[in-house]
């Protein structure tokens, strides 16, 4: 008799520790897709941004088949990344680059930005800094990284790397999430060109 009651309040206990396994994955893939949902939102407001401004704008080449709000990432991206004087393998981690303006119709870079969520903010700053040490008159492009509030403090840590901080030239800037999708209207109506972005920035000191 006790061992029933023991075997029985085993499973029970076996029965709640799979249902919370579970309930945790489900949140876990629902944070996820949130979190993929966000980052695909915010690479459309600066592809929109962008091309109100009137620049040539290209989205990461592993993003080009996505969508959102039933348009078409490929129909406002250029279909491919403008030739520019750089290595093969730079010019792969550079095309990863979640979005980036061109002057129109040519290969002048004005602006890049690169869209944080889960990942490790420093391969995106990697990604950043590969950009500005390959392009010419790179001290002319403003380089962003694009990220939810909760990762704020976390960006202004690798933003004040000795590395970072002591390079010569571009310095990144960040832009909060809320920022740019409080702001995007506005800056698309009144901006005139890619140094509206400066507005909505802020820079590590």
């Amino acid at each position: 008799m006790i061992s029933s009651i023991y075997e029985s309040k085993t499973k029970t206990h076996a029965n709640i520790g799979e249902k919370k396994l579970i309930q945790d994955r489900q949140k876990g893939i629902q944070a996820e897709i949130e979190e993929e949902n966000m980052h695909t939102k915010v690479q459309y407001l600066l592809m929109k941004i962008g091309k109100s401004l009137g620049y040539d704008v290209i989205v990461a080449s592993n993003d080009r088949t996505k969508s959102y709000s039933n348009e078409k990432f490929s129909f406002i991206s250029l279909t491919e990344f403008p030739e520019i004087e750089a290595g093969d393998d730079v010019k792969k981690t550079i095309a990863l680059i979640d979005v980036i303006w061109f002057e129109k119709a040519t290969n002048k870079l004005v602006s890049a930005y690169e869209v944080e969520k889960s990942t490790s903010i420093y391969s995106g700053i990697l990604r950043l800094t590969d950009l500005a040490l390959t392009i010419p008159d790179s001290e002319k492009i403003s380089l962003y990284l694009v990220a939810p509030e909760q990762r704020e403090k976390e960006i202004i840590a690798q933003l004040k790397r000795p590395s970072l901080i002591a390079k010569e030239g571009n310095k990144i800037s960040y832009i909060l999430f809320s920022e740019l999708c409080t702001h995007c209207d506005s800056i698309c109506k009144f901006g005139n060109d890619h140094t509206i972005m400066e507005k909505v920035a802020r820079c590590v000191k």
